[in-house]
């Protein structure tokens, strides 16, 4: 080989060892983000984050992938909230009282009766009034929000037996309650018997007799079939339940600014997404549970009873949550009301 070949075939090498480390180098700076939730095939949020990578992959030029991991893969809710925390999951979406685990404060919002709408709700929630309880969260925890209000439904109680259609129907009556104290203390003040299960674990024991009833969104009580097992469907919408989609803030703080806006507003987009999606199941849903006679609809009863005999359960939350968080709140939400 002489010296103009050899000269040129160390400038080819050259160059495609070039070639390689920027790709290498572009390679390495792609961002990947892990998101991992509880939902299951044929709830709106399943769907929802299933087309969330190719969106976020698209809108960043591949700068950003997400990996999801749906269905309890990872963990329960509590269980991938901690994940989150420690770093080894970026985004979880928790409901509120699952974040309370974390952080007691951020279970007011799931107070018995404390909302009338959900544009009042995602008022309050997306605005002053719980913005230090998100900054105490930032601090104790490294969780950042990226969607304050994703909508999850008004909640109501399902039984076995006798129709309910007051709060003194209630007593003795052991309800199902997800293991967070707004919960145990609304039923308490009803006067009935309130029973921790994993959800997981409720039809079976709807099923089996271990409680008489539970309490869910309509979508919920549809999707997990809930009717097959219970005789009555009685709405107190006592409770309007929002999920919160949360990111670790080191990662978050990772991606460059222009990536952050994206993945914020794209989460947003689904967000009311969601919303419109979730609203219409609600009505779809129970229309169908009617006109199919899959459940008897207790339409008619006087849910003043059950408002005033949760009242009773604020006094011992409040202490849990902080005064001072909760009376911010509160006056918020009578400032709103009284503009509005």
């Amino acid at each position: 080989m002489d010296q103009s070949q050899s000269m040129a075939r160390m400038i080819g090498l050259t160059l495609v060892t070039s070639t390689l480390v920027g790709l290498s180098l572009n390679a390495s700076a792609a961002t990947s983000l892990r998101l991992a939730h509880t939902f299951n095939p044929g709830e709106a949020s399943f769907e929802l984050f299933e087309k969330l990578p190719d969106m976020i992959e698209e809108r960043t030029g591949g700068d950003v992938s997400i990996q999801v991991f749906p269905s309890e893969q990872l963990g329960s809710e509590v269980e991938l909230l901690e994940q989150a925390s420690e770093g080894s999951v970026d985004i979880v979406i928790p409901g509120y009282s699952g974040a309370s685990t974390l952080l007691a404060p951020m279970e007011i919002s799931n107070a018995p009766f404390i909302f009338q709408s959900w544009d009042e709700a995602k008022h309050i929630l997306e605005g002053d009034a719980y913005q230090p309880i998100f900054d105490e969260l930032d601090q104790e925890y490294g969780l950042s929000p990226l969607s304050k209000t994703w909508y999850w439904g008004w909640r109501n109680l399902t039984v076995n037996g006798e129709e309910i259609t007051h709060v003194s129907d209630m007593e003795d009556l052991k309800i199902r309650v997800p293991e967070s104290p707004a919960w145990v203390e609304m039923i308490n003040a009803f006067d009935a018997s309130p029973t921790p299960i994993p959800f997981s674990e409720v039809y079976l024991a709807l099923q089996q007799g271990t409680v008489d009833g539970q309490e869910n969104p309509i979508p919920t009580i549809h999707a997990r079939k809930f009717y097959e097992v219970q005789d009555n469907l009685i709405m107190t919408r006592h409770m309007l339940q929002s999920q919160v989609v949360l990111i670790n803030s080191s990662s978050l703080n990772s991606l460059s600014s222009e990536n952050q806006e994206i993945l914020e507003s794209t989460i947003q987009e689904l967000s009311e997404e969601n919303y419109a999606m979730q609203s219409n199941r609600e009505e779809e849903m129970l229309n169908e549970m009617k006109s199919e006679n899959l459940i008897n609809v207790v339409d008619d009863i006087d849910r003043s009873s059950f408002e005033e005999a949760a009242q009773s359960a604020y006094s011992e939350l409040t202490e849990r949550w902080g005064e001072d968080h909760f009376n911010r709140i509160s006056n918020a939400i009578e400032e709103y009301r009284s503009s509005n």
